[in-house]
C-alpha cells in the first residue's frame, strides 16, 4: 500500500490546538512516544536531496503503557525537486531493539540518527490528527490519508496533499504551508548547520 501523509510545524502551541479541535467535537483517543534510531549502510553515499531514502529504522513506541518495537523500512517516491510524493512502508515486529542494532551494525549500517517525541492524537469522524512534540524541533502536526495510492499520478497526489492542508486549516489550525517535514532529515540538517 502506497500512504500519502502530510506533516507541517504548528504555529501556535498545541494547547492551542487542542482547545479549538475539542470545540468542535474532537477527543483525544492516543497518546504515545516513541523512538526512532535511523540506520544507512550508505552513510558516504547520502545527498542533501534525499538522506533517509537509504534507510531502515528500529521504533521503540509505547502508547499508553503498552510497548511496540519494529523495524521499518520506508521507501521514498521523491519528486524531481525532492518533494516526497509518497511512501511505501515495511514493518516487522521486533522483540530485541538492541539486538537488531547490533546485526544491522555488523551488516555495515552506520547511526544517522535519534527522532524522540510525545504524540497526540485527536479524532472526529474518521479524521486522524498526531501532534508530535519532537525533541530538538518542537511541534508539528500529521495527518495521514488513509486511501491507497498505488495507482496514483504525482498530480493526483499533490492535489490530494493540498486537499489534506486545506482540511487541517478548516480546523482553524495554524501550520506552515506547503513544505512538508521529515523529522529525521531536519534533525541532520540541523546538526550539518551546527
Amino acid at each position: 500500500m502506497k500512504q500519502v501523509e502530510i506533516t507541517r510545524y504548528l504555529l501556535e502551541t498545541e494547547e492551542s490546538a487542542f482547545a479549538k479541535l475539542k470545540k468542535q467535537g474532537f477527543k483525544l483517543i492516543r497518546t504515545s512516544t516513541i523512538e526512532d534510531k535511523y540506520l544507512t549502510s550508505k552513510i558516504r553515499e547520502l545527498t542533501k536531496d534525499y538522506i533517509l531514502k537509504n534507510s531502515v529504522l528500529l521504533r521503540y513506541l509505547n502508547i499508553e503503557g503498552k510497548e511496540f518495537k519494529k523495524i521499518t523500512y520506508k521507501y521514498k517516491n521523491v519528486d524531481k525537486d525532492g518533494n516526497i510524493i509518497s511512501e511505501t512502508k515495511i514493518n516487522i515486529n521486533c522483540e530485541d531493539l538492541l539486538e537488531a542494532e547490533k546485526l544491522f551494525e555488523n551488516l555495515g549500517f552506520e547511526l544517522l540518527t535519534i527522532v524522540k517525541y510525545k504524540v497526540k492524537v485527536y479524532e472526529k469522524d474518521g479524521i486522524e490528527l498526531a501532534f508530535q512534540n519532537v525533541e530538538g524541533l518542537g511541534s508539528m502536526i500529521e495527518y495521514e490519508n488513509e486511501e491507497d495510492f498505488e495507482n496514483k499520478t504525482t498530480l493526483e497526489i499533490q492535489e490530494a496533499k493540498q486537499k489534506m492542508e486545506e482540511k487541517i486549516k478548516s480546523f482553524g489550525l495554524l501550520i506552515e504551508k506547503e513544505r512538508d517535514v521529515k523529522k529525521a532529515k531536519e534533525l541532520i540538517e540541523k546538526i550539518i548547520k551546527e
